[in-house]
């Protein structure tokens, strides 16, 4: 039974603190290319500039720009074709090769003709100019990842630019387990027996491994338990041997066959249970053998949110933007309410309400996060929206 509700960021910040003192040793150093979606477990700084010398950005001939001061079609400038550039002289790049030292600017070979060992210039090009200089990339000592950072192909690319070779990402494995007599497993699902007796497919178990892989860790669907507190017991210890973390998905509410809550507690302990939030109010996280369970809604809806607000947001920040809003949000005071949103030049909250409505999760492409100390935006105010 749910005797006291939590507030959200007195939640967030017991679960947070609870994953953080896991994960410090939960971090692996793997190759740059095991390392893709990854979660990064450090903030790596740049070694050297990037790049470490100065390069051409075009095809074309490396010069002292002050050369060609004065050139043009009818007024060409000639110079010397020469491996060793100085006044007067001039030497063939390719986009990418090293300049000279002593050169300062690339002239594409568009505007240029070779022959018999002698460039003729038809343009005037400045100090720098088509020139990639030290640093222009990145500079030395400059943040290239940033700890709890999703690690993309084009990470990879900068890293290996600066010959770092490994990378230390977030190594953990989840699994996942569902509680209920009103579940069917989805390989013996079919729709006419399911419409006859009254059961839906569990399937919040593919949804929750799907967005574990979306976090670049491991799950393990463990199936469906019944109303039977001695039988999730046993699972929840067999899963406990396999994983870093357990959620589960069902027996969460007040009720007599809510049974999650009743077993934990029977196993070890519930740090909280119950958080003012809409949906998602019976999250809970309970700890047993020093490893973390995080007790969600049998709900989709709910189940999508608290995987979103209690273990992605720990991970990783979402991306936001502040826009307009379409219509006015009503919302209570001293509770959190996420609303699921549609993004274009303002934002549209989704009608359909409800923790089970799933097709809210498909539309949406957004959420809106409301205060608990705030009753509400009214339309066409600018409100920061959370990208999905």
């Amino acid at each position: 039974m749910i005797k006291k509700l939590t507030s959200f960021k007195e939640a967030e910040k017991k679960v947070f603190s609870k994953i953080d003192s896991y994960v410090k040793n939960k971090i692996k150093i793997v190759p740059l290319i095991d390392a893709i979606n990854k979660v990064s477990a450090e903030e790596i700084i740049a070694n050297e500039n990037l790049p470490y010398f100065n390069k051409a950005a075009m095809d074309g001939y490396a010069v002292i720009a002050e050369d060609t001061y004065g050139a043009s079609y009818t007024n060409p400038i000639i110079l010397e074709l020469s491996n060793d550039v100085e006044h007067g002289k001039a030497k063939k790049v390719f986009t990418g090769d090293p300049i000279p030292d002593n050169t300062n600017a690339v002239i594409m070979k568009e505007f240029c003709r070779e022959e018999n060992g002698l460039l003729e210039i038809y343009k005037t090009v400045h100090p720098n100019e088509n020139v990639a200089k030290i640093g222009e990339d990145v500079k030395k000592g400059d943040v290239i990842i940033n700890k709890h950072e999703k690690i993309t192909p084009y990470h990879i690319n900068l890293l290996a630019s600066l010959a770092i070779k490994e990378i230390a990402i977030y190594d953990l494995k989840f699994g996942i387990i569902a509680t209920g007599d009103e579940l069917e497993d989805l390989e013996n699902a079919n729709l006419e027996k399911l419409k006859r007796t009254k059961k839906i497919v569990n399937s919040n178990s593919y949804m929750l491994y799907a967005l574990i892989k979306d976090l670049g860790f491991d799950g393990k669907i463990y199936g469906i338990v019944r109303d039977d507190k001695d039988m999730l017991k046993e699972m929840i210890k067999k899963a406990l041997k396999e994983n870093d973390f357990i959620i589960t998905t069902g027996g969460t509410s007040v009720g007599d066959r809510d049974l999650t809550v009743k077993a934990i507690k029977e196993l070890g302990n519930i740090i909280l249970h119950g958080v003012n939030i809409r949906p998602g109010k019976p999250f809970g996280l309970g700890e047993v053998n020093n490893k973390l369970i995080f007790l969600l809604s049998g709900y989709p809806v709910a189940s999508a949110v608290q995987f979103e607000l209690f273990i992605y947001r720990y991970f990783l920040k979402r991306k936001s933007v502040v826009l307009p809003l379409k219509r006015s949000l009503a919302s209570e005071l001293g509770r959190v309410d996420f609303v699921r949103v549609k993004i274009d030049s303002g934002v549209e909250p989704i009608r359909i309400s409800g923790s089970g409505v799933i097709t809210s999760l498909v539309k949406c492409d957004g959420y809106i996060l409301i205060p608990e100390n705030v009753e509400g935006y009214e339309k066409g105010e600018m409100v920061e929206v959370f990208i999905l």
